[in-house]
């Protein structure tokens, strides 16, 4: 089960360490092997953040010999003269919130549940929840690897350099005839459209987005809102709420498939649903232009004002994209409007606000509300019910009573 980047023989002299000496969630300079009689095979790159992760699955692999090369002897000396500072370190929690920001950057959070399909995944995987995150050096290629994983309580990750090869997993996924479980397929479509809802974020990060990963986009949510219609039953299924982050493409993804089902509920043709659903999608493209830690309930006042500014920053980018609906210009701007004028950034009221956006902030606000922050723990679906009950009149009456009902049958 031991995720192998390179096998090295004996042509190299190797020292053996223990892993007792390490610092959980440092980096490591030096790579790190193990032998099984008869090779070296690479079990820790250079440079990986040694984590909780990491050290529970090689208990559970029972490893006991570890080695290092002779040229690595300095800087694990070194490594080891700083232990002590490392650990303290490791206390401050700006230590952590700074080193999980960075890690979380270079790294894409997937569904782990997708994994279990009897088709080795050999992608290297991160953990990821605050304050633990690093690297997890196996791979999923049988039943106990995959038993280990679930053991770890962890958001999955891959680097967002193998984002490629994790779309060519999830097309075998669904391509294979011996898979015949509904919700592994649902959950590998939910994630394709995951990626394309990334590359878009992307590519509008880049200032914009070309007309070939828009005309991906429609047809995934196109395929996704047949599915839906063609059963709604499972139509919960589709969403994914295990993170215990904010992480844009998660959240858009997610608003996208809420706004999907609340416009099915509504009898919407199909033309209006896939307008929707891309507005729905793009909502919150702006926040690509902005900087991540500008909150809307920031204590900065500034802070709350940059935050606000991601609707007028999405509008202008979507303005620029002859590709995009109106409609998903609009919402761009105004989801943030309320029935009432409390919203933002012109104090809309009633049918001044597009009726796609009435629905947008309501996905918004109940995604938003489920996953609030890598610091703060989960709100369970009832306190959002409730709270949007108590909020009611900043939402369209009978948006938000078909909202409500619907959402309170899914089964998640």
């Amino acid at each position: 089960m031991v995720r192998i980047y390179t096998i090295d023989d004996d042509s190299e002299r190797y020292i053996p360490v223990t892993l007792d000496t390490l610092v959980p969630g440092t980096q490591i300079p030096f790579e790190i092997f193990t032998h099984d009689g008869t090779i070296y095979k690479s079990l820790l790159d250079k440079g990986s953040t040694y984590s909780y992760f990491a050290q529970k699955m090689i208990e559970h692999q029972a490893l006991s010999r570890f080695y290092i090369r002779q040229g690595s002897a300095l800087s694990f000396n070194e490594y080891m003269h700083n232990a002590d500072k490392l650990k303290g370190m490791i206390l401050d929690p700006h230590f952590f919130e700074a080193g999980y920001k960075e890690f979380r950057g270079k790294w894409f959070v997937i569904d782990k549940l997708v994994l279990n399909s009897g088709i080795d995944f050999t992608v290297p995987l991160g953990g990821l929840r605050f304050p633990l995150y690093g690297e997890i050096p196996f791979i999923i290629d049988c039943d106990s690897a995959y038993r280990l994983l679930l053991d770890l309580n962890s958001d999955i990750a891959i680097r967002k350099r193998d984002i490629d090869a994790y779309y060519a997993y999830l097309d075998a996924v669904l391509d294979a005839e011996n898979i015949d479980d509904p919700l592994l397929k649902i959950r590998a479509r939910r994630e394709k459209l995951k990626v394309w809802c990334y590359r878009v974020h992307e590519e509008a990060g880049n200032g914009a987005i070309s007309a070939d990963t828009l005309l991906k986009l429609f047809k995934h949510i196109s395929i996704v809102m047949t599915l839906i219609a063609n059963d709604f039953s499972y139509a919960g299924k589709f969403l994914h709420f295990d993170v215990s982050d904010v992480f844009l493409c998660i959240h858009s993804t997610n608003v996208c498939l809420m706004s999907l089902m609340h416009g099915h509920v509504m009898n919407m043709d199909d033309a209006s649903l896939l307008n929707l659903g891309i507005a729905a999608m793009l909502h919150d493209v702006g926040r690509v232009a902005i900087d991540e830690n500008a909150t809307e309930n920031s204590s900065d006042e500034m802070e709350r004002e940059i935050y606000k500014s991601h609707v007028v920053l999405g509008k202008a980018l979507l303005d620029s994209c002859k590709d995009v609906p109106k409609a998903a210009k609009e919402v761009a701007l105004t989801h943030h409007e309320r029935e009432d004028g409390s919203g933002y950034m012109f104090g809309l009221t009633g049918d001044k606000i597009h009726p796609f956006s009435k629905i947008v902030a309501l996905a918004d606000t109940f995604e938003t509300q489920r996953v609030t922050g890598y610091n703060q723990s989960f709100m369970k679906r009832t306190k959002i019910l409730e709270y949007l009950v108590l909020n009611g009149h900043r939402f369209d009456p009978e948006v938000l009573k078909t909202f409500l009902r619907f959402v309170a049958g899914l089964a998640l």
